[in-house]
């Protein structure tokens, strides 16, 4: 039978979903923190993710973002913030649903069925691989760029930073936004000024001579990346237990 994965640092919150849905006979695996989490989720494929949006060691949203590489599969965001900051932030890195802690048990339950029943309706399910731009195709599975088959080898940095401007196309990109980004990742301090080196190393790489403006700089706001982008999907043949 096809499990549910609860990653939630509050024992007590954790302890009660689990047992909520062991007595309707869902199996469950759970985790406590951030590593936990995303070594079960780079091991296994579950039928349903329960992420909590903060934990002690880091944070849901980029355990969304690694399960979207793999599956589509329904992901439940529970957090103890109801701003609408977070919660768009939640849609944005693939979230289906999202719960506001402390919550209604029967809430929770209504809300886990309406995914699985969602989901199961998907005989064929669509694995997003990477993002098409132009003559350009950005990979999940090699995080590199690919420009006409061949790829444009990037550091990690630079493909994050690359990966938020590409996903987030036309939107402008806040300075700010891009160096929380390389905050969480490298859990070092980042100036402005790196980042300016960081977007001229990409715009070098990916073609710094050429006449077609790809990151565009917009003067007091940030960055955006100009082309038009399609999602690349490879379809996995599947059906739900």
């Amino acid at each position: 039978m096809e499990k549910i994965l609860i990653v939630e640092d509050d024992e007590m919150v954790r302890c009660g979903i689990e047992d909520v849905l062991k007595m309707r006979d869902w199996n469950t695996e759970t985790a406590s923190t951030f590593a936990e989490g995303m070594k079960k989720i780079k091991a296994n494929k579950y039928m349903l993710y329960i992420l909590d949006m903060k934990l002690p060691d880091g944070n849901g949203i980029t355990l969304c973002r690694e399960i979207r590489k793999k599956t589509c599969n329904p992901v439940l965001f529970l957090s103890a913030y109801d701003s609408e900051g977070y919660i768009v932030e939640g849609f944005e890195a693939g979230g289906d649903d999202y719960v506001i802690k402390p919550f209604r048990t029967f809430e929770l339950l209504a809300r886990i069925k309406s995914l699985l029943k969602r989901s199961a309706i998907n005989q064929e399910e669509k694995r997003k691989i990477g993002i098409k731009s132009g003559e350009f195709v950005l990979s999940f599975e090699r995080q590199c760029l690919i420009k006409n088959n061949i790829p444009i080898e990037l550091t990690l940095t630079e493909y994050r930073i690359l990966y938020c401007l590409i996903a987030n196309s036309p939107q402008i990109i806040s300075r700010s936004k891009l160096l929380e980004i390389i905050w969480d990742y490298n859990e070092n301090y980042v100036d402005d000024n790196a980042l300016s080196v960081y977007i001229n190393r990409i715009r070098n790489k990916i073609g710094g001579d050429s006449e077609e403006v790809l990151i565009e700089t917009k003067r007091g706001i940030g960055y955006m990346w100009t082309l038009k982008t399609e999602e690349v999907y490879e379809i996995i043949s599947e059906k739900w237990n």
